[in-house]
């Protein structure tokens, strides 16, 4: 079966179920990655899939091949992207497969990578596709575990919580809900469940905490039990979204001031975080003794980024935030969440209370303008060349220009056929006058683009 190349993007793969990714084409990606893991002495795998409906019938067949291309396969079944990862810590390769669509819509779905303790992008697995390569005549024996108890006592000694935390859980039908209601009662909260049953079908709200619409019910909820806080993940659960004990939603760059904070008071290093994040959060590192390093976009990135810096923790605007003070260093919705939970405990204030010591911030959340996957790079790379706007500009992904008064920021969705654009000003002003010029300069030099933010 002909590949559709466009599957294979930077960060991982992702594609429509069963147009662009399928058994078979499972079947050639789990060659593609045989031949790396024999390349690299990796001899065993671990493999996971999240609730969509498609999951079930592709990691069986990822599972058979690669136990055909003479890899030991573990097989940790429904789980969530964070318990992959750390089942693949705990095995000797430290290599770990996920089927998972993430936060795209239920028809998708894809594999996140990771080989020899390192992210793997789709476009080197691409590359391997059509390499010729012998394998061991003998297959690889599967191996079935459950992981989740392992996990759950890891995070019970890792984190220290001293009052009854009632907090509202937004699972979203993803897969987070095999993992997450038990994981917060065992850590001693008051949890109040929304939507923990997996669904593939999503049948309550799309599991993307980096839309407010998404988050609604959690609000409501949180509002309508007092409770302390909420916390929503995404379709696989290594992302999360925070709301308030009064109902408000705290973006994540700031819920990373309020990490840094906390974690610069004993241990200085350096922080990461991506081009989508307020300038605040760089000046609240620098003021609390740390160094901020700014980075593209995308889990594969920032995972590359935390090996060269080992930095104390990164996180990026979409909810992905990366421990890596006292835990493994890989993206993890519910670690976070609980993070977000022992701060709390460990202040013995509100979120709220926490939250108004942070600067106030005119911003907008991410946006977006559908286009084309095949147009989208070229329209970023018109736009860098021939924007006219003044001030300070960055280009290691898209363009993110600083103004004396704000910044505005124009780059293309890795994931998705769409530009994403933020933008944050010193006022309510500023922010308008700042996203009108970047907008009316879009539509000076790419003139064909619909303009149709959401």
């Amino acid at each position: 079966m002909e590949i559709t190349k466009s599957i294979f993007r930077e960060y991982d793969i992702r594609g429509i179920y069963p147009e662009e990714i399928n058994e078979d084409i499972i079947n050639q990606i789990a060659k593609a990655i045989s031949i790396k893991c024999i390349n690299e002495d990796i001899s065993e795998i671990c493999i996971g899939r999240d609730g969509r409906l498609s999951g079930e019938s592709l990691l069986d067949s990822l599972s058979i091949s690669l136990s055909n291309f003479g890899i030991n396969v573990i097989n940790i079944g429904l789980t969530s992207t964070p318990l992959l990862y750390f089942a693949a810590k705990k095995n000797k390769y430290k290599s770990g497969i996920m089927i998972t669509g993430s936060h795209n819509p239920k028809n998708y779905n894809g594999v996140k990578l990771v080989i020899n303790d390192k992210p793997v992008s789709g476009i080197e697995i691409l590359q391997l596709i059509d390499k010729e390569k012998s394998f061991s005549e003998d297959p690889g024996q599967i191996t079935f575990i459950d992981i989740r108890e392992e996990y759950i006592q890891e995070v019970k000694k890792n984190i220290h919580i001293n009052s009854k935390i009632k907090v509202v859980i937004d699972c979203g039908n993803g897969a987070a809900g095999c993992i997450a209601p038990q994981l917060f009662k065992k850590l001693g909260c008051e949890v109040i469940e929304l939507f923990s049953e997996v669904d593939g079908n999503f049948p309550n709200h799309h599991p993307d905490p980096g839309k407010i619409e998404n988050l609604s019910d959690l609000i409501s909820k949180v509002e309508e039990t007092k409770a302390d806080l909420g916390l929503a993940f995404d379709g696989d659960g290594d992302r999360v979204g925070l709301v308030t004990n009064l109902g408000k939603i705290v973006f994540p760059d700031k819920i990373m001031m309020l990490l840094s904070k906390d974690i610069l008071a004993t241990k200085k290093g350096s922080i990461i975080f991506d081009v989508k994040c307020s300038n605040s959060l760089a000046d609240i590192i620098s003021d609390n003794g740390g160094e901020p390093i700014m980075s593209p976009t995308g889990h594969f990135h920032i995972k590359n980024n935390i090996k060269k810096y080992d930095p104390l923790l990164a996180g990026e605007m979409s909810g992905h935030i990366f421990f890596n003070d006292k835990w493994y260093g890989f993206d993890d919705g519910h670690y976070s969440g609980a993070r977000i939970i022992e701060l709390i405990s460990k202040n013995n204030r509100s979120i709220s209370e926490l939250e108004n010591e942070l600067p106030l911030l005119y911003s907008t959340p991410e946006l977006n303008i559908d286009t084309a996957d095949d147009k989208k790079f070229k329209i970023i790379e018109d736009f860098s060349e021939q924007c006219s706007l003044n001030g300070e500009k960055i280009t290691i992904d898209g363009l993110r220009i600083s103004f004396d008064n704000g910044w505005g920021l124009l780059r293309a969705s890795n994931t998705t056929p769409k530009l994403v654009l933020r933008f944050e000003g010193d006022s309510i002003d500023d922010l308008n006058q700042i996203k009108d010029d970047f907008l009316n300069e879009l539509s000076r030099i790419c003139p064909d683009i619909d303009i149709n933010l959401v």
